[in-house]
């Protein structure tokens, strides 16, 4: 009975650990996406190439080099396009960051001044109010306990100190007024701003349709580029040829989407710059 309690407690301490690590890796971030592996232009491909184009001899063993460099050319203008769309990207990023903090902190400097003129106004001539309305309360006291000196003496008192509370509270609103107005400039100010980054979405949602259709081709280049490889190994000329063409349309079709891609951030860019113009 004793050596079953003992395997009931190990297995229960065994399952909480169990359970503790799955909501340690549910926790985890999301690792991203893995990007198809990019296609390989290696000098062991490069002479399985010729002598596939060696055994087909003539003009298609000449056309078959001339296809494979072609693709390499078009490798090298995707890649030259992912890292300047890469870069304009971060770049954007960053800028439109530093832009969001601005509108944050948009006027700041003088909403604080304001704010402390109109709390310093209320300060000061607080107790000047606070006096006045002392007066009055106790000239209603006396008033209704019917002593008509002590009466009139508080209210010549309250009403001899009206003109200066009438400026003090004058005085108070004008700041407040001032402090409001402000904060309203602001708020109008930053929603300008705002609808204008807001333009942004519409792109991303582009952006997002041009990726899905790298995704798609990706995927697609790269059954080719394994069919290719398998052709090259078979020394089957005819087919490495087809799936050449395949690739080089395939490759076409992705630097297209690639360069879209580049135009998209520019207008990201181009809004972000309209939206940096607005602010002081």
């Amino acid at each position: 009975m004793k050596f079953r309690s003992v395997r009931i407690r190990r297995w229960s301490i065994i399952l909480a650990a169990v359970v503790f690590m799955q909501c340690i890796i549910a926790s985890l971030p999301s690792l991203p996406t893995v990007k198809a592996a990019a296609l390989e232009f290696t000098d062991s491909l490069k002479a399985s190439l010729e002598k596939t184009a060696e055994a087909a001899k003539g003009s298609a063993g000449t056309a078959l080099i001339k296809q494979y460099n072609n693709l390499a050319v078009l490798h090298k203008k995707m890649e030259a396009q992912d890292t300047k769309t890469t870069s304009l990207r971060h770049s954007n990023e960053a800028r439109l960051s530093t832009v969001r903090k601005q509108i944050n902190s948009l006027d700041a400097d003088k909403i604080l001044k304001l704010d402390n003129q109109a709390k310093s106004a209320r300060s000061k001539l607080q107790p000047l109010l606070d006096m006045h309305s002392s007066l009055n309360k106790q000239a209603a006291a006396v008033k209704s306990m019917k002593d008509k000196t002590l009466y009139k003496t508080l209210k010549q008192q309250a009403d001899a100190m009206k003109p200066a509370i009438d400026l003090a509270r004058l005085h108070i609103r004008n700041r407040e007024a001032e402090l409001k107005t402000a904060k309203n400039e602001k708020t109008k100010k930053a929603k300008e701003i705002r609808t204008i980054l807001a333009e942004i979405d519409a792109v991303k949602i582009k952006l997002k349709t041009e990726r899905s259709a790298i995704s798609t081709k990706n995927k697609n280049l790269s059954t080719e580029w394994k069919n290719f490889k398998a052709a090259l190994k078979n020394k089957d000329a005819g087919r490495a040829s087809d799936t050449l063409n395949r690739l080089i349309n395939l490759s076409n079709q992705l630097l297209a989407h690639k360069q879209n891609m580049y135009n998209l951030e520019t207008k990201i860019s181009d809004i972000i710059k309209r939206a940096a113009a607005r602010l002081p």
